[in-house]
């Protein structure tokens, strides 16, 4: 097996230096990043719940028409994960006896994406790519882990897909199935031949909906009354590096 996928690629890699950019291209590409969900009333609570640094990712493949060696659109699939980490920030205790919490949300991510680029026969060309995603849930989890006080050493965890609306049977709408955002590249492409390259680039994702249901006001920190409260809209928001391998295949 490991024979035949050297073949294959090989066979791409001399079969490259005759196709010309116009055509089909596929993009594998992978990016870490760190990922944010911002909401005015998380940053309300202060001491309670300090945003931390966390880490999230988007792996995806996508397929696109180059139109002409500058400009071309594409679409595929992918996985992202948006996630948040938070930690107390309470008097007298050391930071390893702070509590701290964290949210995590999958997505299946179907992006719509526009290209423009530089000449790709050179050794190395601008690339940039702008369009909207659509992002279906696919997981979204929570722990509160205690590290101080009378229950340090014990832990929640939800499941906030599998969670009833408070003093109800009903089920509770804390995440929003469907999520649409934005995905901004920018950066290079690294010519291996004429039609396959290393892209690198500068990535920049946000939603432009609410990610949150309407019932994440009952379970997140919110303003308002105690029996109808209201919390602010949240943004799934991250920056990071794409490192992919890109192949034009000419028709």
């Amino acid at each position: 097996m490991m024979r035949n996928f050297v073949l294959i690629v090989a066979a791409l890699f001399f079969a490259g230096h005759s196709f010309a950019q116009q055509g089909l291209e596929l993009t594998l590409g992978y990016t870490p990043g760190l990922s944010f969900i911002l909401n005015d009333d998380d940053f309300a609570e202060g001491d309670d719940l300090n945003f931390q640094a966390t880490y999230g990712s988007h792996f995806g493949l996508t397929v696109g028409y180059n139109f002409t060696d500058f400009i071309g659109v594409a679409t595929g699939f992918g996985f992202a994960s948006i996630n948040q980490n938070y930690i107390t920030d309470f008097d007298g205790r050391s930071r390893d006896e702070q509590n701290t919490f964290n949210r995590r949300t999958s997505y299946i991510r179907i992006p719509v994406l526009f290209r423009v680029g530089g000449d790709f026969t050179r050794g190395a060309s601008a690339y940039f790519r702008i369009g909207p995603h659509f992002d279906l849930l696919t997981s979204a989890e929570g722990d509160y882990n205690f590290n101080g006080g009378i229950l340090a050493g014990s832990s929640t965890y939800t499941n906030y897909r599998d969670v009833n609306r408070p003093l109800s049977s009903e089920d509770a709408e804390v995440y929003q199935s469907l999520v649409i955002g934005v995905t901004m590249e920018i950066g290079g492409r690294i010519r291996i031949n004429d039609a396959m390259g290393i892209l690198v680039a500068f990535h920049l994702e946000s939603s432009l909906v609410n990610p949150e249901g309407t019932d994440a006001r009952f379970f997140f920190p919110n303003d308002g009354a105690l029996v109808d409260p209201e919390r602010q809209q949240a943004w799934n928001i991250m920056p990071g590096l794409t490192v992919g391998f890109q192949y034009v295949l000419s028709l």
